[in-house]
């Protein structure tokens, strides 16, 4: 779980967006991830890591959605399009 903290979080499908489009989307601290955890906004937060690293450990509420099935699992994302998407992984890119 220490481990996690130190996750770098993405809010951004990193292996289907191109480096420009990329760019549109914030990246956002650990902390700034607790404070959003701790405030009353609403957010989803997305471990895209396989399926074996989440159980061996995640970020409390975090639901699982490894980043090659993102597209496959758009269902469990919420309709709502003002509810943050934040993705995090263990951050090889």
């Amino acid at each position: 779980m220490v481990r996690l903290r130190f996750l770098m979080f993405f809010a951004a499908f990193s292996l289907f967006v191109s480096p420009t489009a990329m760019a549109q989307f914030p990246v956002v601290t650990a902390g700034e991830v607790k404070a959003y955890m701790a405030g009353k906004q609403k957010i989803v937060l997305i471990d895209a890591r396989p399926p074996q690293e989440y159980r061996e450990g995640h970020i409390p509420k975090a639901i699982n959605i490894p980043a090659e099935t993102v597209k496959m699992h758009a269902a469990r994302l919420p309709k709502d399009k003002s509810i943050p998407l934040i993705f995090y992984c263990r951050g090889t890119g």
